[in-house]
């Protein structure tokens, strides 16, 4: 059977397997190319390792297939970021690529330019309330408050993560303050949102009870 044109998912990484994302879309162009990157800096692997990792790690929402994965893998060899060393030691040869010194330095500077383009978008979150609808921002606001739990956790509670205990009990504990603080500031709103409500009802009732006087 002559084979077709690649579909968008698998262009992007996605493969066509069972339970696989339907909205490949969502992940960011050049996230592979950088996690990539990233993962083989961190230990050296095979392009088969980096796809069960991203698989594993995703729960399967995305699990790019070697139609993404190698194609990345031979564009940062070409940049000069990442070697490929073929290996056959205890078990069927296979290449196994690692970080030059030069790929550790395009990681450090990815990550000041992300901790830049953070406190960029954290300057610009009024203008982003402003495009968004009344329904998309509550939405919104819940999906991030579920997120930032999730992500202190999985931070915390990673081995890969690198913090020590005492940094991980640093990480919690200024977290249960900053909840706290959060915790106190959404009573006083939502008192202060009773009170207005209370007084509004007031006022209505009066209004209704003159025109029933009238």
């Amino acid at each position: 059977m002559k084979r077709g044109r690649q579909s968008q998912s698998q262009r992007e990484g996605q493969g066509p397997c069972e339970g696989a994302s339907p909205h490949p879309r969502v992940v960011p162009r050049g996230l592979l190319h950088f996690y990539a990157l990233l993962s083989i800096a961190r230990k050296p692997m095979r392009g088969y390792d980096l796809m069960k990792e991203i698989e594993t790690k995703t729960e399967g929402a995305w699990h790019p297939g070697p139609g993404a994965v190698y194609p990345v893998l031979q564009k940062l060899a070409k940049q000069g970021f990442i070697k490929a060393q073929k290996n056959g030691r205890g078990g069927p040869p296979h290449v196994l690529y690692e970080a030059t010194p030069a790929g550790l330095e395009n990681i450090a500077n990815a990550k000041r330019m992300m901790k830049s383009s953070t406190e960029r978008l954290n300057l610009m979150g009024r203008l982003f309330i402003d495009l968004m609808e009344p329904d998309d921002l509550v939405r919104f606001v819940l999906s991030s408050s579920e997120m930032q739990t999730e992500l202190v956790l999985m931070i915390v509670e990673s081995d890969r993560s690198g913090l020590s205990d005492q940094d991980r009990m640093f990480v919690l504990r200024q977290y249960r303050l900053n909840l706290e603080r959060e915790l106190a500031h959404a009573a006083a709103l939502i008192n202060e949102i009773d009170g207005r409500t209370a007084s509004k009802k007031a006022v209505a009732r009066g209004a209704a009870s003159g025109e029933r006087r009238a």
